[in-house]
C-alpha cells in the first residue's frame, strides 16, 4: 500500500508540474522538536531539508529529506539475585533513528509575506533501533561494558501532519516559517525483533506519536520582481 501512495502522489506533483510550473525551486532547512515522556530528557527531534519545488495560487508541493532520532531513558536490570545492598545487575539502552524522504502537498492560505500554511506529509524510508544490555559490577560502583548489543533496521512508512505560519520575511531571498507537527513515527517496530540472552532485559516500548514545533528557515537564489 505505501509504494502505491507514494506513486499516485509522486505522479499528482508531476502532473500540476506540467500544467504550470514555479519557474525556480525555493530551498529549505529546518528542525523539529517533539516532547514525550517515554524519551530521554521527555524530548526526541529531526532534521530536514529540501525544496518547494513551485506555487500554484494555494498549491506548493515539497519534496525533501529527513534525519531523527531519540533515546529511551536508561532502565536499571534487578534480575533473579536482587538483594537490598547490591540490587542492580545490569543497565538497557535503547535509542531509534530514520532517514525518510517526504512528500508533502502543502497548502498556503494569505498573502505573500503572512501565509498559514497545512502540510499533510508523507515519509518513506529506513528506521534504524540500537539496544545495548551493560552489565554492572557492585566492587566498581558502575556498569563495566557492554555485554550484548542489539541493531535492527526496517523499512518505515508514515505520516505527519502540520499547521503553521510562513513568511516572516528578512529579504526578498530569506523567510522563516513556524509550525505545530503531529508525528505518526512508531519506534516500536524496530524493537519488535530484538531479544537478549537475559530474560530481564526485555525491551521498552514507547508510542512515539506525539505532538512539537518546527521552525524552517527558505532561502530563493533566484528572487527577482517575475519570480
Amino acid at each position: 500500500m505505501a509504494p502505491f501512495k507514494l506513486i499516485f502522489i509522486g505522479f499528482l506533483f508531476l502532473c500540476i508540474s506540467k500544467v504550470h510550473a514555479q519557474k525556480h525551486p525555493v530551498f529549505y532547512a529546518g528542525f523539529e522538536g517533539y516532547r514525550h515522556t517515554d524519551f530521554e530528557d521527555n524530548s526526541f527531534g529531526k532534521f530536514s531539508v529540501g525544496s518547494q519545488i513551485y506555487q500554484i495560487k494555494f498549491f506548493a508541493p515539497e519534496i525533501g529529506f529527513d534525519y531523527g532520532g531519540g533515546t529511551l531513558p536508561e532502565r536499571t536490570v534487578f534480575g533473579e539475585d536482587f538483594t537490598i545492598q547490591d540490587p542492580r545487575k545490569g543497565l538497557l539502552r535503547q535509542r531509534f533513528k530514520f532517514s525518510v524522504f517526504t512528500l508533502n502537498p502543502k497548502l498556503k492560505f494569505g498573502e505573500e509575506d503572512a501565509y498559514i500554511t497545512f502540510s499533510p506529509k508523507y515519509h518513506i524510508g529506513r528506521l534504524i533501533g540500537e539496544a545495548a544490555y551493560l552489565v554492572y559490577s557492585g566492587d566498581n560502583n558502575g556498569y563495566i561494558g557492554v555485554k550484548e548489543s542489539e541493531e535492527s533496521k526496517i523499512k518505515t512508512s508514515f505520516w505527519s501532519f502540520a499547521i503553521g505560519f510562513e513568511g516572516i520575511q528578512i529579504s526578498p531571498r530569506y523567510w522563516f516559517a513556524l509550525s505545530i507537527q503531529y508525528t505518526l513515527v512508531d519506534a516500536n517496530e524496530v524493537w519488535d525483533a530484538m531479544e537478549f540472552s537475559t530474560e530481564d532485559a526485555f525491551m521498552q516500548s514507547a508510542s512515539t506519536s506525539t505532538i512539537g514545533l518546527g521552525l524552517r528557515f527558505y532561502y530563493n537564489p533566484f528572487a527577482s520582481k517575475n519570480d
